[in-house]
């Protein structure tokens, strides 16, 4: 069986914005009405930052990322069909590809230099979901196109792909709508606002932990879980001061600091490692990585407790 109801592929991007920016509207007009919303030029800067994150990633689409998908569909390794548990199936596998892209884009410099874009709103709410680079397009469809290859219609990849999107946009909720606190039952196989919040968070006792989408299981499989510890409330940003109002620095900051990181060195081998390696890796030292300063903050945490 390998029949799906009738479905413009081609037109799912335009129903899940539609879907999503309903959302996003939604919210974001309530907290604002609220008065509960302070950071609202980064709001704009959040809807800017998704104009040019999605221009590139559609165009594309349209015109490569499709076309490719039903091409590798041609030459697949497997006939699966389109029952129930093949959707299953299908899911788990794009989740753990969701899973393994946004790791690499915190461990490897150069692509959270796209990413830390994403993180560096300092207010959580779902419009931070589309905060994004220019340059996303360069990750973004990496976790499904080579899915029809294994033998997933790519129609089934593209519907399960604007579910999982939807999904991680509701992660970005605000407090005032969802409050911040353990969801233990729930976080046991998915992922809560909470444990998103975590992910965002530039506490030293949350950094470059929890990065599934949909499914939690891939965190605490490869140990890079972290609940929510309610002694330690997240704060959001990144590392770095930079002015989160200003859409030129947002888009631009990490960039310019890589590139002035890169001409610090004449070794070739160091201008390398500057932009594959973690984030903090320096030619001097090596620098401070995030797994320091997370296990340093573990300890003075377990330590205040004993005292």
């Amino acid at each position: 069986m390998d029949k799906l109801p009738d479905f413009s592929a081609e037109n799912a991007p335009i129903f899940l914005i539609v879907i999503i920016l309903g959302l996003v509207l939604l919210e974001w007009g309530i907290l604002v009405f609220n008065k509960q919303s302070k950071k609202n030029t980064e709001g704009w800067i959040n809807i800017a930052s998704a104009a040019l994150t999605f221009a590139p990633v559609f165009a594309l689409q349209k015109l490569f990322f499709l076309a490719l998908m039903f091409w590798l569909y041609n030459y697949r390794l497997l006939n699966l069909g389109t029952e129930w548990y093949v959707w299953v199936a299908a899911y788990v596998v794009y989740d753990f590809g969701f899973w393994l892209i946004h790791f690499i884009s915190h461990r490897v410099r150069f692509f959270w230099c796209l990413h830390s874009i994403h993180h560096s709103a300092k207010e959580m709410k779902l419009s931070v979901a589309f905060r994004g680079s220019f340059f996303d397009f360069i990750l973004v469809p990496h976790n499904i196109i080579w899915m029809p290859l294994l033998g997933f219609n790519p129609v089934m990849v593209i519907l399960i792909d604007a579910i999982g999107k939807i999904y991680g946009v509701m992660e970005h909720i605000n407090e005032s709508w969802v409050p911040t606190k353990r969801w233990k039952w729930f976080e046991y196989l998915f992922v809560s606002p909470s444990l998103h919040r975590v992910h965002h968070s530039v506490n030293h006792l949350y950094l470059d932990r929890n990065y599934g989408e949909t499914l939690s299981i891939w965190d605490r499989i490869f140990g890079t879980m972290q609940p929510l510890d309610e002694r330690e409330v997240p704060e959001y940003g990144i590392m770095k001061e930079i002015d989160t109002d200003n859409l030129i620095t947002v888009q631009t900051d990490e960039f310019r600091s890589l590139w002035s990181d890169i001409k610090s060195t004449n070794k070739l081998m160091d201008k390398i490692k500057y932009a594959l390696y973690p984030p903090g890796w320096n030619h001097v030292d090596g620098g401070v990585l995030a797994d320091e300063l997370r296990n340093t903050a573990s300890l003075k945490l377990l330590n205040s407790t004993n005292s």
